[in-house]
């Protein structure tokens, strides 16, 4: 389904927050299936959502001219839209908005491929999709060192995830804030293609992460009233969700509105 067709869909969904869910639920299901943006094709992934209420008014549009995107937008480094797992990616205006996108660079033209990227539509949606939280490890083939083979890491870092949604998710908002989007703002988050990983709850690798048990965690949706709000704690809920998924009682990292990673968040 086209992004076009998805938003027209999701517009008789219901309220505001049922459309945001439709829209994301019918675009989740175009890019699992390979049909992403940028050719990300990828068995994979974390598709996030950041839908205003603005989307479903006829005719409505916001201004991504050059240089309008942020005041401190460079289109070579578009800093103002992070790819997941990423802080450096390439920017490009599309058709219907402007997105960010980061390659896999390798010795094999064929791998060459888009792994992660984030596309602001000219209607306000911000829709992000990567594979770099789960992107596996490269080692050369004993019997031939030309054919780089891959070898994937079936584990997750828990506080990595955590760091990149908050930090991701905050400077979404700090875009559609600049384009003076109005609240309600909803927030909707799925990762796919997950069975069998483990979310890892530290840095190092240790026997005692989670395993997914689902091919698909899809939290419910947050709705944001104000472009102040933090961040983390709004999104405490759905992302407790991602590690009841994997067999804990909800995050490690998150405990009676204390956030253990907020210097590190801080920090970026």
């Amino acid at each position: 389904m086209s992004y076009r067709d998805a938003v027209m869909a999701a517009k008789y969904a219901g309220g505001s927050n049922e459309q945001a869910t439709a829209l994301h639920e019918h675009r989740l299901e175009t890019i699992s299936e390979g049909e992403g943006y940028f050719d990300f094709d990828v068995p994979r992934g974390i598709v996030v959502h950041v839908v205003p209420d603005a989307v479903y008014d006829d005719g409505y549009a916001i201004d991504l001219a050059e240089h309008s995107i942020l005041p401190e937008a460079n289109p070579s480094r578009p800093t103002q839209l992070p790819v997941l797992g990423n802080h450096d990616a390439r920017g490009t205006w599309t058709a219907d908005g402007f997105g960010a996108y980061v390659k896999r660079e390798s010795a094999d033209e064929r791998e060459d491929d888009c792994v992660g990227y984030t596309h602001l539509f000219s209607n306000g949606v911000i829709e992000s999709a990567s594979a770099i939280p789960f992107d596996g490890m490269w080692e050369e083939n004993e019997s031939n060192q030309n054919e780089p083979t891959r070898r994937e890491a079936k584990r997750l870092d828990g506080r990595t995830l955590e760091l990149d949604l908050t930090r991701c998710v905050r400077r979404y908002l700090r875009v559609l804030a600049y384009h003076q989007q109005m609240a309600p703002i909803h927030v909707t988050l799925t990762m796919y293609g997950v069975g069998g990983w483990l979310l890892d709850s530290n840095d190092r690798k240790s026997d005692d992460a989670g395993r997914i048990a689902e091919e698909i965690l899809a939290p419910f949706p947050v709705s944001l009233s104000n472009f102040d709000a933090d961040v983390r704690t709004e999104l405490a809920d759905p992302i407790d969700a991602l590690w009841r998924g994997a067999g804990y009682s909800g995050s490690p990292f998150f405990d009676s509105g204390e956030w253990t990673l907020r210097s590190a968040f801080d920090g970026q």
